[in-house]
């Protein structure tokens, strides 16, 4: 086990081409996103605006039965080529299409794959570099991906200022090409075991496999709650910036950048982490360290204590997400993998929709600051009780244990 933990995740072959390529994906996301952003909001209103966002998120919830079932039941080669050809295919489309409607139709079918290929990584990544290994390999993958969205997000607007929208998503489609190529390479496979019992459903399976798990079914809805809060105060951030605090766009971005910056911090520190008690204890804190810091943002009276707490924020949601991915794909079985990584992708995105609506309606009833400052609240309350429910249920195996000795 020692000489396992001590190995370097960066020897095995193919993590070495997985890794790189699905952080050049992301950032190649992240330029298409601001080029279609830009796109949309030419000429079209705010509604179309949200119609792209919504675009973005309904096919990952909408594919929750069917995403899974394919990740669990076919070659992984096949999977990943296969999804991640429909996703050239649509950015190489996008490129080239103008109309609202055929850019919302196109983005619809990039997400479908999307909802396909992002469980079909995520359940491989085991198999190449062991269960010990995943948390790892977990922070450190979206420690990358951080930078790549960061890049991404910077290089877009110049992209598209250089060779315009199609130049843009075209970059973008080629980043998928890559990941085709990838999958190729890659040695490792994923197949189901020839004679073993399918366990029927899709997200009746992923999600009886997070709800039957004694930390699991404590921590997924805790990053429901993150995904909520989160959420509902980004609707809100741009008008606490540069209204109530009267700052420009450019300090603005410089928020969403300290924000990005601690995600990867976040993320890189829970690869650091061993073991599910460790990974536990880092949700319920980065649970509450976004709490703290959404109330810290909300009472900010100046840049230095906005930045503390856009900052603060993101190395809270880094630490949730990635110590969160590692304990549910390691407590979740093998042949549910697939099923169980597209329930928890498909439910955060259902709650982040929700809380797109209830961040418009709080910031109406609030304002940005109340808003700020009620989100964290009740995020600290739902680190404690998190906290609380997860020593609990440590103490419950213990006795478990304990009594299953004594006889």
């Amino acid at each position: 086990m020692k000489q396992t933990l001590q190995t370097s995740i960066w020897s095995f072959r193919d993590i070495r081409l997985v890794l790189p390529a699905r952080a050049l994906s992301y950032a190649g996301d992240s330029i298409a996103m601001i080029a279609l952003m830009l796109r949309v909001s030419d000429g079209h209103g705010p509604a179309a605006v949200t119609a792209l966002l919504l675009a973005f998120a309904v096919p990952t919830v909408v594919m929750i039965p069917f995403a899974g079932r394919i990740v669990d039941g076919f070659d992984s080669r096949t999977v990943l080529v296969w999804s991640g050809l429909l996703q050239v295919g649509a950015g190489v489309g996008l490129a080239f299409v103008h109309d609202l409607v055929d850019t919302l139709a196109l983005v619809c079918v990039l997400q479908i794959g999307q909802a396909v290929a992002g469980p079909a990584w995520g359940a491989l990544i085991p198999r190449i570099v062991g269960e010990e290994l995943v948390g790892r390999t977990t922070g450190t993958s979206q420690a990358l991906i951080g930078v790549a969205t960061l890049a991404g997000s910077a290089a877009g607007g110049v992209l598209v200022g250089w060779v315009g929208s199609r130049g843009a998503l075209l970059v973008d489609a080629a980043t998928f090409l890559a990941l085709v190529v990838i999958a190729q390479l890659v040695r490792t496979r994923r197949r189901p075991e020839p004679g073993a019992a399918r366990e029927r459903g899709g997200v009746s399976a992923g999600l009886r496999a997070i709800f039957g798990d004694d930390i699991l079914k404590i921590l997924v809805p805790a990053l429901w709650m993150f995904v909520v809060v989160g959420e509902a105060v980004n609707v809100v951030e741009v008008f606490l910036i540069t209204g109530e605090l009267g700052l420009g766009p450019a300090l603005y971005g410089v928020a969403g950048a300290a924000t990005g910056a601690g995600a990867i911090v976040g993320a890189w520190y829970s690869g650091r982490l061993n073991g599910d008690r460790a990974r536990a204890v880092g949700v319920v804190v980065g649970t509450a360290a976004i709490g703290g810091a959404s109330v810290l943002m909300g009472l900010a009276g100046n840049l230095v204590t906005l930045l503390i707490g856009a900052t603060t924020i993101g190395v809270g949601s880094g630490l949730l997400n990635a110590a969160t991915s590692a304990l549910v794909v390691t407590r979740s079985a093998e042949a549910v993998r697939g099923r169980v990584i597209a329930a928890l992708n498909g439910t955060v995105r259902s709650f982040s929709i929700l809380a797109m609506l209830l961040g418009g309606l709080a910031g109406a009833l609030l304002g940005p600051r109340g808003t700020f400052v009620t989100c964290g609240v009740a995020c600290v309350v739902a680190a404690a009780i998190v906290g609380a429910l997860v020593a609990r249920s440590k103490d419950e195996s213990k006795d478990s244990e304990l009594e299953a000795v004594s006889h």
